[in-house]
């Protein structure tokens, strides 16, 4: 297998970031809200209820202020699809028509090696368990199998089908015996580690192999099926570097262009269905992997498709999980529709037993919208036959057509449902009538009435946070920190906002940090904005920072400016091929502040920086630490003596 990392011109990277504006490129995944100069949204790498995802459109990053993941729009790109950079920054080239070449002369990054081996162990394993399908006695069962549930051999090579044999080490084996460092290939998800400890056994056995692929073709999980009975039916492999099952959908690869192309994406349950589908006509079908379906799905899915068919199983758990998947679909921007299964029949049934025609023709093209659906499933905990059941049914129906905004959908509704509950159409009207209104009412004390009534919801929309901040002066006396004093009058606990005041209504949640680490941040935030002051403190300080990350980050600076380039916080989140830095020097860019500097300011910011290694060197940090461990064993002569110490040394 051939590899593309390596070195890629910088002109390609410039395009590449000039050409993909940041908030464009999160907004086709993450619902975004204009606050301010910001963009908010729910993070679609974490799950949370108040956004604290936010994009900064002048200076092209988006930052997490939840899980902490941060960078520009190739690293957006990256984390969303699973990609590696070069692998996101060639998608994004041949997108916007940009040259795409990579001379393989400068060394690749750690993780994108170890990306590279992963990827290259995958597509090995994949054509190994797809040979002993085909050509071994051992998957000789389950070929038989597959040819009887309709999977013959020509769909069995398109999705590249294979067999994991019922045994300890096959695959730990082939690896091994390839060189593959078989610790990483545990951490990739591969095999698994013994439960002794000592060594390492297959992951997946006696089972038949779907190969899950990223957005690019490339393998990056498996799903493994029982032969057989046994529990339980699916396993699929772990979350790795490469594989997060709520970003990755499968056979999207294949499906992609079908789906561009009607503008309609059919989303079913398992492989099964999918694969079934394909061979009844039906390209554009996807599949959850047995998961539900999340935020992340819906906005990969939006890229490409104007409209989503859920395709689920017909029994309980299946249409309970169409239900939950609308609002989701919905607030993505997609328009839903709701394929109607018979009860307890799924997709793959369904065609073996009346065929691909009939599948086409009465489930995907006859396929119901969100409200009738609804209506279908909410009918079935009711009996019509009894006119409780059916008061009580109309009771519950008539919210989800009140919610409707158009009139003349609300109108075929209530006669559809007049006649299934023998009450007159204006009766039911009128009462419909009368829910709009009691939605549409402001709540006591609200004068904007807000929004038209939207009927009842399922899942929330992206909020905003009510609660209250910390004052400035009320910090708990925790672990070794003090309240905080005036900048530079000893090792005074600080939060940024001492340095950037603007950030107090800006940031929800301040972290209190120690005086040094404030002052590194803010010398790192306005080297970011000048070259002149990274010059300045390249000469005054160099890498003789405390915290070893904002020493990386210094030196990755200093070179960068030495390039004779401007400053430019996205280009630079590109330079440091480092999942860390890159998350780090995010926050810092996020912080907000002024960007004018002067002499005083920086050597403030470097005077407290050296302070902290003179304290180190003097040992009133290891004098801290005794004084704790005196008064937690009661020691408090002792604590006091030390105590004294620590100001003579602080004094001198």
């Amino acid at each position: 297998m051939s590899t593309e990392y390596g070195n890629i011109p910088e002109e390609t990277i410039d395009a590449v970031l000039h050409q993909h504006d940041i908030v464009e490129t999160v907004g086709r995944y993450v619902h975004l809200t204009k606050q301010g100069k910001y963009m908010k949204g729910l993070c679609p790498f974490h799950s949370e209820k108040t956004p604290s995802f936010t994009v900064t459109p002048d200076r092209q990053i988006f930052y997490c202020y939840g899980c902490g993941m941060g960078g520009n729009a190739i690293k957006f790109r990256m984390e969303i699809e699973g990609l590696s950079f070069p692998e996101a920054v060639k998608i994004m080239a041949e997108e916007s028509h940009i040259p795409f070449q990579n001379s393989g002369a400068k060394a690749e990054s750690p993780q994108d090696r170890e990306t590279g081996r992963l990827l290259q162990a995958y597509e090995w394993s994949e054509k190994f368990y797809h040979f002993l399908l085909k050509n071994t006695e051992h998957g000789l069962p389950a070929l038989e199998y597959l040819r009887a549930r309709g999977i013959g051999d020509k769909l069995i090579d398109h999705f590249r089908i294979g067999f994991a044999p019922d045994r300890w080490d096959t695959l730990v084996q082939f690896l091994d015996k390839r060189s593959f460092d078989l610790a990483e290939m545990e951490k990739g998800g591969l095999i698994s580690a013994r439960q002794s400890g000592d060594g390492y056994v297959d992951r997946f056995r006696g089972r038949i192999m779907f190969p899950i692929a990223n957005r690019s073709g490339k393998t990056i999980a498996f799903a493994g099926r029982i032969l057989g009975d046994g529990h339980p039916k699916y396993v699929n492999s772990p979350e790795s570097r490469l594989f997060n099952k709520s970003r990755v959908l499968y056979n999207f690869d294949q499906a992609r262009s079908a789906i561009r192309k009607q503008r309609q994406a059919v989303l079913f349950e398992g492989y099964g269905d999918v694969i079934a589908a394909w061979e009844a006509g039906v390209h554009n079908g996807v599949a959850t992997m047995g998961t539900s379906l999340t935020d992340q799905h819906a906005a990969m899915i939006k890229t490409t498709a104007d409209e989503v068919l859920v395709c689920y199983d017909g029994d309980n758990a299946g249409q309970n999980a169409a239900l939950k998947s609308i609002p989701i679909l919905e607030q993505a921007g997609l328009k839903v529709k709701i394929a109607m299964l018979p009860p307890g029949v799924d997709p793959d049934d369904y065609i073996r037993s009346n065929g691909a025609e009939r599948f086409v023709r009465q489930i995907v093209e006859d396929a119901a919208s969100t409200t009738k659906f609804r209506l279908v499933n909410l009918r079935r905990g009711y009996k019509l036959s009894e006119e409780g059941g059916r008061l009580d049914y109309t009771k519950a129906a008539l919210p989800i057509i009140a919610a409707l905004n158009s009139p003349t959908e609300r109108e075929v509704y209530l006669r559809e449902l007049s006649t299934e509950v023998d009450i007159s159409f204006d009766s039911l009207k009128q009462d419909s009538n009368l829910i709009r209104q009691e939605h549409s009412r402001p709540a006591p004390g609200q004068e904007d009435p807000g929004p038209a009534y939207s009927g009842p919801q399922q899942g929330g929309r992206p909020g905003s946070s009510g609660g209250k901040g910390r004052g400035r002066g009320d910090y708990a006396n925790k672990g070794g920190y003090v309240k905080k004093g005036n900048f530079g009058g000893g090792n005074y606990a600080q939060t940024e906002e001492d340095f950037f005041p603007q950030e107090r209504r800006a940031r929800p949640d301040r972290n209190l940090l120690p005086a040094h680490q404030a002052a590194e941040r803010r010398l790192l935030y306005l080297m970011l904005q000048d070259r002149q002051a990274a010059d300045y403190v390249a000469a005054r300080l160099g890498d003789e920072f405390n915290t070893p990350e904002h020493a990386a980050i210094a030196a990755y600076l200093y070179a960068f400016y030495a390039q004779d380039r401007e400053p430019d916080s996205s280009r630079f989140i590109s330079s440091l091929q480092d999942e860390k830095l890159e998350k780090i020097v995010s926050a810092i860019a996020m912080m907000e502040g002024s960007r004018e500097w002067n002499e005083q300011v920086l050597n403030d910011c470097i005077r407290e920086v050296r302070k902290q290694t003179a304290l180190r060197g003097s040992g009133i940090e290891q004098k801290r630490e005794a004084m704790i461990r005196a008064e937690k064993d009661g020691d408090f002569l002792l604590a006091a003596q030390i105590a004294s110490e620590i100001i003579a040394l602080e004094r001198q």
